[in-house]
């Protein structure tokens, strides 16, 4: 059989098992959007920019835990994308982004609408394509979804110039769908050596990442938490690994973290971290994070261990599969000396959030570090206008609630989060409000600042 390249690039994105799409057409992936038109099978979402199609794609990877798409055309629409393509990148999200392009014999002549996709993606992707003919696409499709999927996720960049995808190729049999590789099995003996130095240490400390997120692994976290006695800390991207509420607990780690918190990781002898890859947020400054910690450090990423800090016991796979190797070697320890320094550290420096009893208190940050580090010369941190954001939703058919105007924002707040369907909900900002407790830029954790209302510094 015969097939378009616009065509070709569908039918394999059906066989990829991929139903919803995210994009808007324009002049260079109109051939796409035609094919897209004639499918059943694939449910396309029309986003009112690019950036939302990007998304939208990574909100639907996060849920499914599969690569999920997203449509672009040249120049702009590649441009306006790349936002979040890159956060996917950083974030470690399955996303296929498919970019539309000018014609081959365009391409290098400043043409309407031309930029250079491929080069401007290098750095935002896990591996990025520019096709060159349609019969291309039946290995870079299925190469892009492997790869997407294949260790540590990320973005996969497909760029299409538009005589590809209106150009005919000779279809004699569709290729298998690309699926994720084998994950690295991780080393019997390093296990034993993490569930050593855990078993010996004295104050060790949990530090959980999105990993742990990505790979279902939180329940995991957790029972190796209570069996080893762990004190529990997360990053942004794992809170939920461990419930809040869970006395073993810390909450975040860092810039914004409690004071007790940065202060557990500065007297801990153990840092045994989870799928985390120690961001300068979650550290401060790396030199003196966790001085006197040995660090037993598991990942999918191999090029994640002692990329900042060095790990003592480095452990290379799934960290589901290794906290199931690990669990069982790691004694049942009370800790009881290290709980109780623990629980002192949070009572003497809580963290008590300006305003926990009124939802409308709002918080500020660049204001914040130009009023701090800046000599308080405040500078392009204020609109002389502010955008009517109810009236905006409204516009496009959501609900919206104004909890400044609201007679009871509790009550509005629990309403609209109870309701089905999308809703904004309009908080009201104070200019002069501080977000306390933090950690200057390039200063350690322990250097911490704390506000008037968030526990003695």
């Amino acid at each position: 059989m015969k097939a378009t390249g616009a065509e070709g690039l569908i039918q394999l994105l059906e066989r990829q098992g991929v139903r919803v799409i995210a994009g808007i057409p324009g002049g260079a992936n109109l051939p796409l959007y035609d094919a897209l038109s004639r499918t059943t099978r694939i449910h396309h979402v029309l986003a009112r920019h690019e950036q939302g199609a990007g998304f939208i794609a990574q909100g639907m990877a996060r849920v499914s835990g599969r690569p999920e798409v997203c449509f672009a055309t040249s120049g702009p629409g590649a441009t306006n994308i790349l936002t979040a393509i890159a956060d996917a990148k950083l974030d470690s999200v399955p996303v296929i982004c498919v970019t539309g392009q000018v014609p081959q014999s365009l391409i290098g002549t400043d043409a309407f609408q031309e930029v250079d996709t491929y080069g401007l993606s290098i750095p935002l992707t896990k591996h990025n394509f520019l096709v060159r003919s349609a019969a291309e696409l039946l290995e870079v499709v299925p190469a892009a979804f492997r790869i997407a999927a294949s260790g540590r996720p990320g973005p996969v960049l497909i760029d299409v110039p538009k005589d590809v995808q209106m150009q005919s190729a000779a279809v004699d049999a569709w290729p298998e769908p690309g699926r994720a590789d084998k994950r690295p099995k991780f080393r019997p003996a390093k296990v034993e050596r993490a569930a050593a130095m855990i078993n010996a240490a004295r104050r060790p400390v949990l530090y959980v990442g999105g990993g742990a997120i990505q790979w279902g692994a939180g329940p995991l976290v957790t029972a190796l938490a209570e069996k080893a006695s762990l004190p529990t800390t997360m990053t942004l991207m794992a809170l939920g690994a461990m419930p809040a509420d869970h006395p073993l607990s810390l909450g975040m780690l860092g810039r914004h973290a409690a004071r007790f918190t940065n202060l557990a990781l500065e007297e801990c002898d153990l840092l045994i971290a989870v799928g985390a890859r120690f961001d300068d947020r979650a550290t401060g400054k790396v030199t003196e994070f966790c001085p006197n910690a040995g660090i037993v450090h598991l990942d999918i990423d191999a090029s994640e261990l002692s990329k900042l800090k060095h790990a003592h016991v480095g452990i290379v796979g799934d960290v589901r599969e290794v906290l199931e190797a690990l669990l069982p070697q790691v004694d049942a320890t009370p800790r009881h000396d290290w709980l109780a320094r623990v629980a002192d550290l949070r009572s003497r420096h809580p963290l008590r959030l300006p305003g926990a009893a009124d939802v409308r208190t709002p918080y500020g940050l660049v204001r914040q570090q130009q009023d701090l580090f800046y000599g308080g010369r405040v500078f392009a941190a204020d609109y002389q206008l502010h955008p009517d954001f109810v009236k905006i939703a409204e516009g496009f058919g959501m609900r919206a609630h104004d909890l400044g105007s609201a007679a009871d924002p509790v009550v509005t707040l629990a309403a609209a989060l109870h309701a089905p369907g999308p809703c904004l909900i309009h908080a009201p900002i104070d200019v002069n409000e501080k977000v306390y407790p933090m950690v200057p830029p390039g200063a350690a954790n322990k250097d911490m600042i704390e506000g008037e209302t968030c526990g003695d510094s």
